[in-house]
């Protein structure tokens, strides 16, 4: 038994990514898939310890599309999305801005739940569920809890469902870009839950599926517990005359979906472990598309000649299982890389900084070129999915290992050096090593604005001043926190990339203030 279809606190389930995968374990469910809506922060959170797990787990994600112009009235669609990189560029933006949406959106809910007679925060939202996303299903559950409503049913009945007094309509995409983005990402796009969909006319279902895998569909949920016998039929022969994959799953959202159970749905579920089987066979032949201008992409360098790139990208344990398709592994190029990406570093904080001497130029540029500095840059443009990897370590999770990540990324230096030269190499190095080596140098020069200001305020008000978040934005691999500094009659906001820079940021603004002042 498996289930490919189950919601996290990562967005409105009620069990956390982890406790989704004790569950499974404990239900003994072969293969699980974490789709939260809009969002993969639930894959990061477990990606270091799911392979501890006796099961097998495959990436996924629930994104909300607006539906092609010609079934303009069908509201919201469902696309599931499978196998994907999670470090992918484009698709980790588009669920940024899916993200900031939704935390536009929720205010927007608890205003009118408000303007309702209704008592109740975002705050208590948070607090109560501990939900790093908080939709619509734990506002319902805390009326609940609070008396407004009697059931969660009734919540979206009479307050939260479409056209309800409390309605907000929710960001999407359309359709063919969220089976654009998961192919490009190297995933497979599945219509969710058709069965749930309102069409108007019978042969509706049929058009529709139609226009979807012109646009690249790869597969349909057929089993669903939504879905009864003749329309399971049904869309199992839509899948074998397009050429579709057939997928199934309960929608659990534990808590949150009372009598939808992980694997059994309402109790009429039982997905077999061939259905995840064939699901990777079609991966691998996805995969196995040559997608190195995605990669070029993230790079921001096109090549003259691909065979360099292709060198940098072949792993020895690929020559090793490969040696009649694969002339020679990259640690050649690692060698060269190392020394072209050093030159251009160093020469890009000298730059930055011309006061720092020697010996502070040297340390902050071993921080950069670390093995844990260059893996983070890797997996900001997404390398370890196209690095060329023998089966025993791409099954090992070699793809997101900082050794294979590093060194490969130096391979990759010597490729572009080698294509076009230093300069091309340089400004390669100078657009991705931008903000990092400005983090670096901030750090080098930190100074400890909160502490500085509490000792102030504490002194001259007899208080401390008080920080909250205010906003974040960004792909859950890579955000930018907004913190409110809030002091009687001085407010202030920080930014930062993490929690505690944007608060020192807010208290170096708060004491320029006060310094203007003069208090």
């Amino acid at each position: 038994m498996i289930d490919l279809h189950t919601h996290s606190t990562a967005s409105d389930g009620s069990l956390t990514p982890r406790q989704i995968l004790d569950l499974a374990r404990d239900t003994g469910i072969e293969a699980v898939a974490l789709t939260d809506h809009d969002t993969i922060a639930g894959i990061l959170e477990i990606k270091d310890i799911v392979h501890s797990y006796p099961l097998e787990f495959i990436t996924g994600v629930e994104i909300s599309c607006s539906p092609p112009p010609e079934f303009k009235s069908l509201g919201s669609i469902h696309m599931l999305g499978y196998g994907f990189s999670v470090y992918d560029c484009a698709l980790n933006n588009a669920l940024a801005r899916a993200a900031e949406a939704r935390g536009n959106r929720n205010p927007k809910i608890i205003e009118r739940l408000n303007t309702l007679g209704f008592d109740i925060t975002l705050d208590e939202v948070k607090h109560r569920f501990g939900a790093r996303q908080p939709g619509r299903p734990h506002i319902a559950e805390l009326l609940v809890e609070k008396g407004y409503v009697p059931d969660f049913r009734s919540a979206f009945d009479r307050y939260l469902g479409k056209n309800k007094p409390a309605y907000v309509d929710k960001f999407k995409i359309s359709c063919k870009d969220a089976i654009r983005l998961i192919l490009d990402a190297g995933g497979l796009p599945v219509l969710a839950h058709p069965g749930i969909i309102d069409f108007q006319h019978p042969h509706d279902l049929d058009t529709f599926v139609n226009m979807l895998v012109n646009d690249g569909l790869a597969g349909i949920e057929v089993y669903y517990s939504g879905h009864d016998s003749a329309l399971r039929k049904h869309l199992s022969e839509i899948v074998h005359r397009k050429g579709l994959v057939a997928t199934g799953g309960s929608d659990f959202h534990g808590s949150f979906n009372k009598g939808v159970d992980l694997g059994r749905g309402r109790g009429d579920l039982n997905v077999g472990i061939s259905v995840f089987k064939t699901l990777n066979e079609r991966l691998l032949d996805i995969q196995a598309i040559d997608r190195l201008d995605i990669l070029e992409q993230n790079l921001g360098y096109q090549f003259q000649s691909r065979a360099f790139l292709s060198n940098a990208l072949c792993h020895r344990s690929y020559l090793n299982e490969n040696q009649k398709t694969c002339d020679t592994d990259n640690e050649r190029l690692e060698f060269l890389g190392d020394a072209v990406l050093g030159l251009c570093v160093g020469h890009l904080l000298m730059e930055s900084d011309p006061l720092k001497n020697e010996g502070d130029l040297s340390r902050l540029r071993s921080n950069l070129v670390s093995e844990t500095g260059l893996a983070h840059i890797a997996r900001k443009i997404d390398l370890g999915r196209f690095i060329k990897l023998g089966k025993g370590e791409s099954l090992s999770g070699g793809r997101d290992k900082n050794s294979i990540l590093s060194d490969t990324f130096e391979a990759v230096v010597a490729a572009v050096y080698l294509d076009a030269g230093f300069d091309r190499a340089q400004n390669m190095v100078n657009r991705l090593f931008k903000k990092p080596v400005q983090q670096v140098l901030a750090s080098s020069n930190f100074i400890d604005y909160k502490s500085g200001l509490q000792e102030f305020t504490q002194e001259h008000f007899g208080k401390t001043p008080d920080y909250a978040l205010a906003k974040e934005k960004g792909p859950d691999h890579d955000k930018t926190f907004e913190i409110a500094l809030n002091l009687d009659m001085i407010s202030t906001i920080g930014t930062g990339k993490t929690k505690k820079a944007a608060e020192q940021d807010a208290a170096r603004k708060a004491l320029a203030i006060l310094n203007r002042n003069s208090i």
